[in-house]
């Protein structure tokens, strides 16, 4: 531009435009790559099988699970079973059989007393989870929902369940909240370190959780800068931070 000569209103606005982009990433500045190790690694961890040993066969079923039945030589009774809203099963000539509360390998002892065979004859499994649910709040992939409680399984591991975090997520702002309203007892918090648990293998934050907890995971600060951002440099910012969806 010429000494002398005015800026144009469009110049002095795509200026200002390219100030304030620039300002912005200044201000959300600082090193997104642990949080990028943390989303990357979270879903390839492959111990979850050793971590939950026991886990699913220690769940206690309820209204309304729906149960999967084996009996050796007993076709009739083999097929799927839905609690009922007073904790029975309806095993037809055999009557009803209270299993509210009872894990699978006890509902199957249960069964086998009542149509007198051996327990080795019968193999129980739950097929859907409906009983119970644990709370999902914040940056997880589906976003905030009630998923199927399936038994003690760790933080990290319900992660893995639900696909994981979303490319906004803080790893350091991982919460469990433990309220016990059934019990009247006082709300509980646990910090999850999900950082060190992935990265680290650090499992002493890696709480297993219990029915109706709140799992929260927060938002970077870059994430909640983003939702500030005109659609038109979005994109750039997405690119710079990587947080495209």
């Amino acid at each position: 531009m010429k000494p002398g000569k005015a800026r144009s209103p469009w110049q002095c606005a795509h200026v200002g435009k390219t100030v304030c982009f620039a300002f912005l990433v200044l201000l959300t500045s600082g090193c997104a790559l642990g949080r990028c190790k943390v989303e990357e690694n979270l879903m390839a961890d492959k111990d979850s099988t050793t971590r939950n040993q026991g886990v699913l066969e220690n769940y206690h079923v309820g209204f309304p699970d729906i149960l999967t039945v084996a009996v050796a030589g007993q076709k009739a009774l083999t097929r799927h079973y839905a609690v009922g809203v007073d904790g029975s099963i309806d095993l037809a000539q055999y009557g009803k059989l209270r299993v509210d509360g009872s894990t699978p390998a006890e509902v199957a002892r249960l069964i086998a007393k009542k149509i007198g065979l051996p327990q080795s004859a019968v193999r129980v499994g739950v097929e859907e989870y409906r009983s119970q649910v644990v709370f999902l709040f914040g940056q997880v992939v589906g976003w905030q929902r009630a998923v199927p409680y399936q038994g003690q399984e760790t933080v990290l591991d319900l992660l893995q369940r639900v696909g994981g975090i979303t490319p906004g997520a803080e790893p350091g702002e991982v919460y469990v909240i433990r309220t016990h309203l059934d019990e009247g007892k006082r709300q509980e918090v646990f910090h999850v370190h999900l950082k060190s648990i992935v990265l680290k293998k650090d499992e002493s934050s890696n709480i297993r959780l219990l029915p109706y907890d709140q799992v929260y995971v927060g938002e970077t600060r870059q994430a909640r800068v983003e939702r500030c951002i005109p659609p038109w440099i979005r994109p750039a910012y997405q690119a710079i931070w990587k947080t495209t969806p």
